[in-house]
């Protein structure tokens, strides 16, 4: 019987660091996707040993967003190499079929969304022509230019959307229905960012550092009343100029990365942590919980007193 693998790859091994096989075990969490056509890869453990990955991967767009997790992989020949980390997305796209190899350290908290979308998929979506384009933007001194990879940060409604990919909260096709549309938002998503990357460079890598420390700030505390004028100051630019860039690296602005953020962190304490739906409108800022549902309900789709109930139940 073929296996779920057999999908993206052409030959393959997932070992842990004894050398024994666990790809069944990771195979647990895949799911092929008739639409948009994909393999759905979902990841949410802590690593109880290093992983590696090997095997010769198919032709084709592959797309996974990191909530939490770090490692990395690269072609056997050729310098290219993808790394991701918390709150990225790495991205590798293949012209032709390439071994490969990965690797994630022991401890890590594996919480991700992978999708693979071979190239038959990418056909039947018309998409082929923007695949050609990542590979014909490289350099032509680039080591192999049937690779292509980057890494590139999660937006925060790409973020929600992974969460609750990770973690779904209903069963059943309407599920599934669920499942495949955010997977096609995330693919749009992600081709749309890596068009717009000319964009994105005209923010220094010096503001680029103070926006990512702006970042990082709002997720240290999300009980703190932020304002944009004071991000602004944290970040030595002025309003004008830090609300204009922090959009372009971000891909929203910063009043919604900060509503997101403290809405997805609540998600994962209600489903995770045990958290009455007070406790979470309060850890995250919000001082009315009638106000925090409102705003919970309308970027979940869900009050958040049902996420209260599938974690109890």
């Amino acid at each position: 019987m073929p296996h779920i693998y057999d999908h993206i790859f052409e030959t393959f091994r997932v070992v842990d660091s004894d050398d024994s096989s666990i790809a069944d075990r990771f195979a647990e969490g895949a799911l092929w996707l008739d639409s948009p056509g994909c393999l759905f890869q979902r990841n949410n453990l802590v690593l109880s040993s290093g992983i590696r990955t090997e095997g010769t991967i198919k032709a084709g767009l592959f797309i996974t967003v990191v909530l939490k997790g770090s490692g990395g992989g690269r072609p056997r020949q050729g310098a290219n190499q993808v790394r991701y980390s918390d709150d990225s997305i790495a991205v590798l796209a293949l012209r032709k079929p390439v071994l490969w190899d990965g690797e994630a350290p022991r401890g890590a908290h594996m919480q991700a969304a992978g999708m693979a979308f071979p190239v038959s998929s990418l056909e039947r979506l018309e998409l082929m022509g923007e695949f050609i384009e990542l590979f014909d933007g490289q350099n032509q001194g680039a080591p192999n230019r049937d690779v292509f990879v980057t890494s590139l940060s999660a937006s925060p409604r790409v973020k929600a959307i992974a969460m609750e990919m990770i973690s779904p909260v209903a069963m059943g096709r309407s599920a599934e229905l669920l499942l495949s549309a955010h997977a096609t938002e995330i693919l749009a998503r992600t081709l749309l960012t890596l068009r717009g990357n000319a964009g994105v460079g005209l923010v220094s890598d010096q503001n680029r550092l103070r926006l990512q420390t702006v970042g990082d700030l709002i997720k240290s505390d999300l009980r703190h009343p932020w304002t944009v004028a004071e991000l602004a100051r944290h970040a030595g630019l002025g309003r004008r100029t830090f609300n204009a860039q922090f959009h372009q690296m971000y891909g929203t602005s910063a009043a919604d990365f900060l509503r997101t953020s403290r809405l997805a962190f609540a998600r994962e304490a209600l489903l995770h942590q045990g958290f009455s739906v007070t406790e979470a409108a309060y850890a995250v800022g919000y001082n009315n919980p009638a106000n925090f549902s409102t705003a919970f309900r309308k970027q979940f789709g869900h009050v958040p007193s049902s996420f209260h109930r599938h974690k109890i139940s």
